[in-house]
């Protein structure tokens, strides 16, 4: 890297590029900051919380340039039987490899007979704050589907609850199709697909393959709706930073073998920076 910083810029390999002329190191970066850049194994969420956010920030910008220095790098890191849990409303849950879950959810009673929410984590769990975002998100949609309630009173609903529903309801789901409109979404069930923990520093999150990733769970899908005979209206994918990359290739995968749309996609703080084609 030190080499490429202090390149000639009328280097044959870079003329015509207008990307790689833009990025030229020697423009935005003197050979002493380069030697202060930490290595990517080194920069971990812990690293990022210890600094300002515009140091933080500094430091990924940094980093992100310097690897679009050489095009041949591909992402190939693709994690195998990636750990899926179930949340209960008891607080207990299923866990279990990714080509396992399917036949314990089938020995589940009712499971998707309303909406089935599909969480993929796409942050390591190796940081409070990542722990912390985790366990609300699932929290929020325990509530939305009103388990926690159902166990302590039963099916009654008032018109406070059915108003705080309303409320809690954003204007994009005024698109859903006729037939999820229709649909009793009043209660459901969440899946969470623990990508995150399989990324355990910025490198394996720079170099997953998301569109790879993102097919082998929309094939999962695929089989799951099949096999617990789930309408794919009632199925919410939900993405996670660059799990939101995932879920949008997962969605695109389903899409391709079914014919058929799932009911909604949603990406929570995507990392357009780092995810990117081949």
């Amino acid at each position: 890297l030190a080499v490429a910083a202090m390149a000639s810029p009328s280097s044959g390999r870079m003329a015509g590029n207008s990307v790689n002329q833009a990025l030229k190191p020697s423009q935005w970066l003197s050979p002493q900051q380069l030697e202060r850049i930490e290595a990517v194994d080194d920069l971990t969420l812990e690293r990022l919380e210890n600094l300002s956010l515009e140091k933080g920030a500094e430091l990924l910008q940094q980093v992100y340039h310097l690897s679009q220095i050489n095009h041949d790098v591909e992402p190939s890191y693709v994690p195998s039987n990636v750990q899926v849990y179930v949340p209960k409303p008891n607080g207990d849950k299923i866990v279990a490899p990714l080509s396992e879950v399917t036949q314990l959810l089938k020995q589940q009673q009712n499971f998707g007979q309303d909406e089935v929410t599909i969480i993929v984590t796409g942050l390591p769990k190796n940081c409070e704050t990542v722990k912390k975002a985790n366990r609300k998100l699932v929290q929020a949609y325990l509530q939305r589907y009103n388990m926690q309630q159902q166990q302590q009173h039963g099916m009654k609903h008032n018109k406070d609850s059915a108003e705080d529903d309303n409320r809690q309801r954003t204007s994009s789901e005024e698109d859903y199709t006729e037939q999820a409109k229709n649909a009793n979404t009043q209660t459901g069930d969440i899946i969470v697909i623990d990508l995150g923990s399989e990324l355990p520093d910025f490198n394996s999150i720079a170099m997953l393959d998301t569109e790879k990733i993102g097919g082998i769970y929309g094939k999962w899908i695929v089989k799951m709706t099949h096999e617990l005979e789930l309408p794919h209206e009632t199925i919410h994918l939900i993405g996670q930073n660059i799990g939101a990359h995932v879920a949008g290739a997962a969605a695109n995968e389903f899409t391709r073998l079914t014919g058929h749309k799932l009911r909604r996609v949603t990406g929570l703080d995507p990392s357009s920076i780092i995810a990117k084609g081949r």
